[in-house]
């Protein structure tokens, strides 16, 4: 059975994070203090970056998916009409430059991607994702339409056009299921002084880390390189937060098992001990061994019938309070129930069958001799 973590590492990101090492370098303002200074500077760092052996494309972008950072920004289409007291929708923005839709492995579903050339340009282009366009046109091309960053329309020559669509990505986490949304802008026209770097490689992605802070420190040695991790890692590491509660959880589930055991144990030996004498008049009359432990033994369904109810009922409860957690797993799983009730139902017989055995080779002169 595939468990809620092992559903989530199968979900695909809608990029292909293979071969892709991606960091994370500062550009102050007080030495790169104008957008031509900047777009120099990454225009040097991604052509020394496609010069380095086994790099197949590199690009810029002020946030990753999966970074831990899943800040919305507003924004609105142009000719969409809110209805009264809806508040503007917020959307991932990002700003990218080189070729970074390829590098991160993005599909197209429609127009162009973006290039460096868009932040030269002085047309005002973007990119959207899928579940941004198909919100605001489900039945029409997103192509040429034209929207504004923030939450009011402004003028006309501060709008920008769709000039691509590309496949929907998991921004916040593999477990997001709900379609946000994703615009990409000209880096020059959405960019901070953040900025990602991705590189796609046919190489081991951790391999080129040296050599990739080597050439940082060529272009500009104060800039340092922070947050060097292949995607594959990222992924991997925004389900830590789901995977320790889901660890705790099943050590607390075998602590529960054996405390089942112990308490049953405990339910049958105290009920042997309190019918001694009774056992020892039933032995003097006739009783046989096996309906002695006949009579315990059937202790057992009862215990089990009542504690699977109460139990069922805890575990729903229990499941809706951790959806966050069981990402495509009911609050109720029907085979993780049954198993957990044949291994509790086995337990609870194993912890009858001690008391019953000793109840059944109980001697009546034993056991009336507190009489």
């Amino acid at each position: 059975m595939m468990t809620g973590d092992c559903r989530a590492m199968a979900v695909s990101p809608g990029f292909r994070p293979d071969h892709v090492l991606t960091w994370q370098i500062s550009v102050p303002w007080n030495r790169y203090p104008d957008w031509p200074a900047r777009l120099a500077f990454n225009e040097r760092l991604l052509q020394d970056l496609s010069r380095q052996p086994g790099v197949s494309a590199a690009g810029v972008v002020n946030n990753v998916p999966l970074s831990g950072n899943s800040g919305k920004s507003a924004a609105t289409v142009k000719g969409h009409v809110r209805l009264p007291g809806e508040s503007p929708r917020g959307y991932y923005s990002y700003g990218v430059d080189g070729d970074y839709f390829a590098a991160m492995g993005f599909s197209l579903r429609e127009g162009r991607f973006l290039t460096a050339d868009d932040s030269l340009r002085s047309s005002r282009v973007c990119v959207v994702d899928e579940d941004f366009a198909r919100y605001y046109w489900p039945h029409a091309s997103a192509l040429g339409r034209h929207l504004f960053e923030g939450g009011e329309p402004t003028t006309d020559a501060q709008s920008f056009t769709v000039v691509g669509v590309v496949g929907a990505v998991k921004q916040g986490g593999l477990t997001d299921q709900t379609a946000q949304g994703a615009i990409y802008y000209p880096y020059a026209l959405s960019g901070d002084d953040r900025l990602f770097i991705v590189v796609r490689t046919g190489l081991r992605p951790e391999s080129l880390g040296l050599a990739l802070q080597k050439l940082v420190r060529q272009i500009d040695p104060e800039l340092p390189v922070n947050d060097l991790r292949s995607m594959d890692t990222r992924i991997a590491d925004s389900l830590v937060e789901q995977r320790s509660p889901a660890l705790l959880a099943g050590i607390f589930s075998l602590i529960a098992v054996l405390l089942i055991a112990v308490g049953t144990y405990g339910v049958l030996s105290y009920a042997v001990t309190q019918r001694r004498r009774e056992i020892g008049v039933r032995m003097a009359l006739g009783a046989r061994p096996e309906q002695i432990r006949g009579q315990f033994l059937a202790l057992a369904p009862r215990l089990l019938v009542a504690g699977t109810v109460v139990g069922i009922i805890g575990a729903w409860l229990t499941g809706r309070a951790m959806r966050t957690l069981l990402f495509q797993v009911p609050p109720l799983h029907v085979a993780t129930t049954a198993a957990a009730v044949g291994i509790i139902g086995v337990v609870s017989l194993v912890a009858c069958l001690l008391p019953a055995h000793r109840a059944a080779r109980m001697s009546p002169v034993e056991a009336l001799a507190d009489l």
